[in-house]
């Protein structure tokens, strides 16, 4: 006769089955690449800047790094690669002549364009295994200087209105003010149009005379008018007439 603990252990083998199979897929699952991430500095870069997408969490045992164009690791793309035991750098079919790889593994882009928009794949081999991470590099086209307009640059103390506008061919774009040279703050005389781009000031004094700018910026770049002055001059109050 099969002792007690027989058949319970005949239960068991297909679930010791299934641990010992969880326990090595467990040990045999590579690393997952979200310990190494991709940085872009600046985070909002202009057309025209430098960018260098920064690779942290780097571990030991590199053999290499390899950048490439897009979210694919495909020999066309290649941007560049770079050799730990060589230290030889080696030029793809995506290198423009404007970026350069550092042994640390970050990637630095001169002169960007808008064509640079994109995606970017770090390939780094080990010993045992190879990981990547995709980084993302937007690139915003600079904006135009805008220039000031008024409708009067010199009155009289107490009188007005005196309508600033700010005169600018770009879209998408927010609107600042300054005053002598700092962040312009709103009086109970002066009102600002819904999108910014009219400062009107009503009735104006002494205190408003200087200079005054208008700044427009996009999520990458900003760009100020010239100074445009205001004059405001006292205007004498007239004496009573004696009898």
């Amino acid at each position: 006769m099969e002792p007690p603990s027989g058949p319970s252990r005949r239960r068991c083998a297909p679930c010791n089955r299934v641990l010992l199979a969880a326990s090595l897929l467990t040990f045999w699952t590579p690393p997952t690449t979200t310990q190494l991430s991709i940085e872009t500095v600046p985070p909002l870069a202009a057309e025209g800047s430098n960018v260098l997408l920064l690779a942290h969490t780097v571990t030991e045992k590199t053999l290499g790094y390899s950048w490439y164009r897009g979210e694919r690791v495909e020999t066309i793309q290649l941007i560049v690669s770079y050799g730990v035991a060589t230290n030889l750098i080696t030029n793809g079919p995506s290198h423009s002549g404007r970026e350069t790889l550092y042994p640390n593994g970050t990637l630095l882009i001169q002169n960007i364009t808008q064509k640079d928009t994109g995606s970017y794949t770090l390939l780094i081999l080990k010993f045992d295994l190879e990981t990547g991470q995709t980084g993302h590099l937007h690139v915003h086209h600079p904006v135009a200087r805008p220039s000031l307009q008024a409708s009067n640059t010199t009155v009289a103390e107490h009188e007005g209105p005196v309508v600033l506008t700010c005169l600018t061919d770009e879209t998408g774009v927010s609107i600042r003010w300054f005053f002598k040279g700092q962040s312009l703050l709103l009086t109970r005389v002066m009102t600002l149009s819904l999108d910014n781009s009219t400062l009107t000031i009503d009735p104006v004094s002494r205190k408003d005379t200087g200079d005054y700018q208008c700044e427009v910026s996009n999520r990458g770049n900003s760009s100020k008018s010239d100074p445009l002055r205001l004059h405001v001059k006292y205007k004498a109050q007239p004496f009573p007439s004696s009898y």
